[in-house]
């Protein structure tokens, strides 16, 4: 009888031991259009709910990741907030660059929030924002105005809570062809890992 249940605790172990070995499923792909059409006013996005919060004080607020102001975009950290908030540009691009992008190497430099002078319609302003994110798209001249065309780099953005997504800026028009709907793509990382797959 002990020797039943010797090889059945044997069994149970190996059993275990086997389901601790199994792969994590991949983090699903998200995409996300945010109406940042407002000049004035930012809209606030967290990765973990997938959407847009209600923010009252966005200096000590812990609940969004992300703020938009048209083309501007922070982070909720350095100048904009206390969370951990910054961001670093992978230079991959376009979809295969976000696909091969899979693990955050530890060699990453992350960039945080901070007072930078910006081109306006009148001449320069200067806004708090994140230095790497400002590259996410470039200034075309067309005969039917400046048009703003993403740079197709991807992103890795470091959260409020120290967590990790990578980030592709798709297009600053929406599908009626209006300026500040900024559309995302992304993979946030729950378990605070640097695994991006």
């Amino acid at each position: 009888m002990k020797k039943y249940l010797f090889l059945s605790a044997i069994l149970i172990a190996s059993f275990v031991s086997c389901k601790k070995d199994e792969t994590k499923p991949s983090i699903q792909s998200q995409e996300f259009e945010i109406n940042s059409t407002a000049s004035t006013a930012w809209k606030y996005f967290s990765f973990a709910t997938n959407d847009t919060v209600s923010v009252t004080d966005p200096a000590t607020s812990m609940a969004w990741d992300l703020a938009f102001q048209r083309y501007r975009i922070k982070t909720n950290g350095g100048l904009s907030g206390k969370g951990s908030g910054s961001a670093a540009n992978s230079f991959n691009k376009g979809q295969t660059g976000f696909d091969a992008l899979t693990i955050i190497p530890d060699t990453t430099t992350f960039a945080a929030d901070a007072s930078i002078s910006i081109a306006v319609q009148q001449g320069y302003a200067t806004y708090v924002v994140n230095p790497a994110l400002y590259t996410w798209f470039t200034l075309e001249f067309a005969t039917q105005g400046t048009q703003i065309v993403p740079s197709d780099y991807i992103y890795i953005v470091k959260t409020a809570t120290g967590k990790y997504a990578k980030v592709w800026f798709k297009s600053y028009y929406s599908a009626t062809n209006l300026s500040g709907y900024v559309t995302f793509q992304y993979k946030y990382q729950a378990d605070g890992s640097k695994n991006l797959q």
